[in-house]
């Protein structure tokens, strides 16, 4: 089950995604811990200035059973809607939460009228790559990168 977000849970939700999202800088960025690090938080802050309520960004929780095994959030316009983070906390990965999870956010967002959902999908993640291959998603392009 999908539900949106409260303030108490931002941040810890924001904890989990500036250490990923460093990670991935570092990862396919090149960037040293201190950088990358600096990096998300700058562009967390600059995404997400009024938290769970700026506007157009979607912060939701992912239950199973009453319990919290991971978030979602998603970045909104008329037509169509971004994934800008998808985590299934690491005790409940492999339970089929993740493909739940976006065949309900695929539900709701077409009942909201939006009729494409698009993601960006790590080089170094290819398990997440096959959820979404799984789940319908097909790749348009590659995102790539040269340090001067």
């Amino acid at each position: 089950m999908l539900r949106k977000m409260t303030e108490p849970e931002f941040a810890p939700w924001a904890q989990l995604f500036l250490a990923e999202y460093a990670d991935d800088l570092s990862a396919n960025y090149g960037f040293d811990a201190l950088r990358a690090r600096s990096e998300a938080q700058q562009a967390l802050h600059a995404v997400l200035p009024q938290g769970v309520e700026t506007e157009r960004q979607v912060l939701l929780v992912i239950e199973h059973q009453g319990e919290c095994v991971g978030y979602l959030w998603y970045q909104r316009n008329e037509t169509n809607a971004f994934i800008m983070d998808f985590l299934v906390l690491p005790p409940f990965r492999g339970a089929g939460h993740g493909r739940q999870a976006l065949a309900d956010l695929e539900t709701q967002l077409a009942a909201g009228g939006i009729s494409e959902v698009r993601l960006r999908v790590a080089a170094d993640n290819p398990r997440a790559r096959q959820l979404y291959e799984a789940c319908g998603y097909h790749i348009t392009g590659h995102n790539m990168s040269k340090q001067v």
